[in-house]
């Protein structure tokens, strides 16, 4: 899928600042443009929502935070993403609205954003120094596709059903297949 047309262009990341403390919506920054962000369903929103609530108890263990989808990270290439759910420990450079230094970024797949996730998305978010981890996380079925930074490499991993899925850097492990079991039924 190819983004929508932006909804405002030829704009400074200070002004899209400013511009999204006014809005009703929210936006993505990409390229100096601002695009609308899509609305989610109920199984993508209590996926992100369940994911954020374990990831924040073990970082806080670890003086770090887990947010979701409301506090914007900035890549190095200063475009400017709401993750579904990320996780961050080092503060340094960072306000309340905007994180630059995540380890880790969850983004539950929509059929609307899948091909930004895996494509504009995840070619940005690569760059960032920090990040250990990058999953896309499928609502539809326990399925979660995890790039995971070696070194200067990523390595790919994709785990189904009863897989565990692993954060090292919060010294925690999940059955994947737990998050799917109370869900809404899709429609």
């Amino acid at each position: 899928m190819v983004r929508e047309l932006p909804v405002q262009t030829a704009i400074t990341f200070e002004e899209f600042l400013e511009f999204e403390s006014r809005s009703q919506g929210r936006h993505e920054f990409v390229d100096g443009n601002l695009f609308v962000m899509a609305g989610g369903t109920d199984r993508h929103n209590i996926l992100a929502i369940l994911l954020t609530a374990l990831l924040l108890n073990k970082a806080l263990l670890k003086k770090g935070f887990a947010l979701s989808n409301d506090v914007l990270v900035r890549t190095p290439s200063g475009k400017g993403y709401y993750p579904d759910v990320f996780v961050y420990f080092d503060q340094s450079l960072d306000s309340t609205r905007v994180k630059h230094r995540p380890a880790i970024i969850i983004e539950v797949l929509s059929e609307s954003t899948e091909a930004i996730d895996r494509g504009e998305k995840w070619q940005a978010y690569q760059q960032i120094p920090s990040l250990e981890q990058y999953i896309l996380l499928s609502q539809v079925e326990p399925i979660a596709e995890v790039f995971a930074r070696d070194g200067t490499d990523w390595r790919y991993k994709k785990l189904e059903g009863d897989a565990v899925l692993p954060f090292p850097s919060l010294e925690l492990e999940i059955v994947l297949a737990s998050f799917y079991q109370n869900l809404p039924p899709l429609e």
